[in-house]
């Protein structure tokens, strides 16, 4: 009678701590859940996370629901307890290295089965121990800016300008981010000061005796404010399934287009007695093509910077942005040059699928690679050109520059769809084949030792 009593408590007592486990176990995945969704990651990698963590660690039932400013999950034990949490995100950067940190911590924890707390100890570390440095982001948004004055149709001169113009609004930011202010406040206020800075600043520099193109500038200056990151990871929810959160993330990105489109527009309006700007020589024949490759290939590895990459990553990012500009730059000789859609879909279409495999090459998320390798295609200039042409009263302008615009974050969103869709046909292949080489490798192996012993003895 005793050792059954002694056998139920000890049944009882194993039970306990595996719930007590799974409770922590839970808030663990809900942990590294916030710092992929608060460092850039898609709300589809996060319910992923969350959701083979909870399962390496048994739990008979996971269900994870995230959105961009909160992530709601449930874990139910084999035995039928079910625990559940709820986690708000209030921040989020854009930081691929720490995205990076916290998809490899997650890979860990489901390979190595820490306990919670050291596992929450973990996640404690990778967010603090080695933080984001500001001034590599600022000087990083800085090149940005300088790099594609050049690559929309601007000289060297025009680089001085928007370097210091950028570097500006950047380390406003990062004063502004320490404010209780919301994206749309931030991103108005970092307009506004943005298009002052730039007209003005191009004024003191023509009366200096110095040629500068004050669109080209500005058009600089807005691909630092323009949500490349947020567009990208709401296509791929929205593809995933999470109709919700990616249609969400995509009227962010829209919204904040117009804020920016809005904040520079007046900037435009309160100094439009000295915002003549002179527009620069078309670039035509070899000299388009060394501009555009070479530009366009640095300005990605500067947006590297101002991601916070890390730097073994800036290498395979940059290379893949130069294969597909080129890809780009062939393409478009087939089509008219009033033709927006199509190649930048097919660029965009080949620079997803690339990002996909070098992905998997070098274990790191596809975001990292594919946000550097579109980032040009990014409508900064015609966004610039419809502000203009509605602050000139040039409606049908406006309208035309407006639909241009809308034309290529349609052709992004298009291309990264059908990427993700040739790679999930593409993977299940691949993972058959390493399958099928499982089971067929040993006997090849073997066939080929009594080969080679075969051939020794004669």
């Amino acid at each position: 009678m005793e050792e059954k009593i002694l056998t139920a408590e000890v049944a009882e007592t194993e039970k306990t701590e595996e719930i007590t486990s799974l409770d922590g176990v839970l808030q663990l995945a809900l942990e590294v859940g916030v710092g992929i969704l608060a460092s850039g990651g898609s709300v589809s990698r996060v319910e992923t996370a969350v959701d083979r963590i909870c399962r390496a660690y048994g739990a008979e039932e996971v269900n994870a629901a995230a959105f961009p400013s909160m992530i709601i999950a449930s874990a139910r034990t084999k035995e039928g307890r079910e625990y559940s949490y709820m986690k708000r995100v209030y921040s989020t950067s854009q930081n691929l290295a720490l995205l990076e940190k916290y998809n490899q911590l997650s890979r860990d924890i489901c390979t190595n089965k820490y306990p919670p707390a050291e596992g929450l100890k973990k996640c404690y570390d990778v967010t603090h121990n080695k933080p984001r440095n500001k001034w590599i982001t600022i000087v990083g948004s800085a090149l940005v800016a300088g790099i594609y004055s050049i690559f929309f149709g601007g000289t060297v001169a025009d680089v001085l300008p928007a370097f210091l113009v950028a570097f500006v609004m950047a380390g406003l930011n990062e004063v502004l981010s320490t404010r209780s202010l919301n994206a749309y406040a931030t991103t108005f206020i970092l307009s506004l000061v943005g298009g002052i800075l730039s007209v003005a600043l191009c004024k003191l520099l023509c009366i200096c005796g110095l040629t500068v193109h004050g669109s080209r500038v500005i058009i600089g200056t807005i691909m630092i404010l323009v949500p490349g990151l947020l567009t990208t990871n709401a296509v791929r929810d929205m593809f995933s399934g999470d109709l919700m959160s990616g249609t969400f993330q995509l009227l962010n990105g829209i919204l904040i287009t117009l804020v920016i489109a809005a904040g520079y527009a007046v900037a435009v309006l309160i100094l439009s007695p000295i915002a003549d700007f002179v527009e620069p020589a078309v670039r035509t024949g070899w000299q388009h093509y060394v501009y555009f490759l070479t530009s366009g290939t640095l300005g990605a590895a500067a947006v590297c910077l101002f991601f916070n990459m890390k730097i073994k990553r800036v290498g395979w990012a940059t290379l893949a942005s130069l294969v597909t500009l080129g890809l780009y730059a062939g393409v478009a000789l087939g089509f008219p040059e009033s033709e927006v859609f199509m190649p930048i879909f097919i660029a965009t279409l080949f620079a997803g699928v690339l990002s996909e495999f070098f992905a998997r090459f070098i274990k790191t998320p596809a975001t990292v690679i594919l946000v550097p390798s579109i980032i040009a295609f990014v409508p900064g200039s015609s966004l610039y050109y419809t502000v203009q042409a509605l602050v000139n009263g040039e409606n049908a302008t406006a309208s035309s520059w407006g639909g241009t615009c809308l034309l290529t974050w349609l052709a992004l969103a298009v291309g990264i769809c059908v990427a993700t869709i040739v790679f999930r046909i593409i993977a299940p292949v691949k993972l058959k084949f390493n399958r099928f080489n499982k089971v067929i490798g040993p006997h090849v192996s073997k066939f080929k030792r009594k080969n080679k012993r075969k051939n020794k003895d004669n």
